[in-house]
């Protein structure tokens, strides 16, 4: 009668074992898919995120813009991109020239941080692919046409023409 006694109750301790396990691995797969989900919302952001040199966000400049026209020497027409704290100008000179002297540089990347304190560094290219590209992106924006691509492929093109951008 002991060996009975002790046999069902090893086996009634066996028994709860096994069925507490069996609900815990039937929870598990659950809790692994809600784990999973998180993961998926949070991981988005880091897979869309462009180049490190650039952000997420590109924004037009008018007013910076503006200034480096009326205000530098030199400057025929300028379109200004920023993004986060740091903005790119796309500059056309006077007289078809196609080296931007440091003066001038210094005076626009001034005019820039003028309309901008958040600004901290100023990127200035009179390259006419750059300029083209900027000036069509601004275009499409005041138009109000769509812009998707525009983020990664203007990321492509600072790469190339800023090369030692941060």
């Amino acid at each position: 009668m002991k060996i009975r006694n002790r046999l069902l109750s090893t086996s009634g301790i066996a028994l709860c074992c096994l069925a507490m396990l069996a609900a815990g691995c039937a929870n598990r797969p659950q809790a692994q898919n809600d784990r999973q989900q998180v993961q998926q919302q949070a991981a988005p952001s880091q897979e869309t995120r462009p180049l490190s040199e650039t952000e997420e966000r590109v924004e037009v400049a008018d007013k910076a813009a503006e200034k480096i026209v009326s205000e530098v020497p030199g400057v025929q027409s300028a379109n200004v991109l920023v993004t986060r704290r740091n903005a790119y100008v796309a500059a056309v000179l006077k007289g078809g020239q196609t080296q931007v002297s440091q003066d001038v540089e210094s005076q626009i990347a001034e005019k820039v941080r003028a309309t901008d304190a958040n600004i901290r560094n100023v990127y200035v290219s009179v390259n006419p692919d750059f300029v083209s590209r900027v000036n069509r992106y601004v275009d499409d924006v005041q138009a109000g046409r769509p812009i998707s691509g525009f983020v990664q492929e203007f990321s492509e093109i600072v790469q190339r023409v800023f090369p030692n951008a941060r």
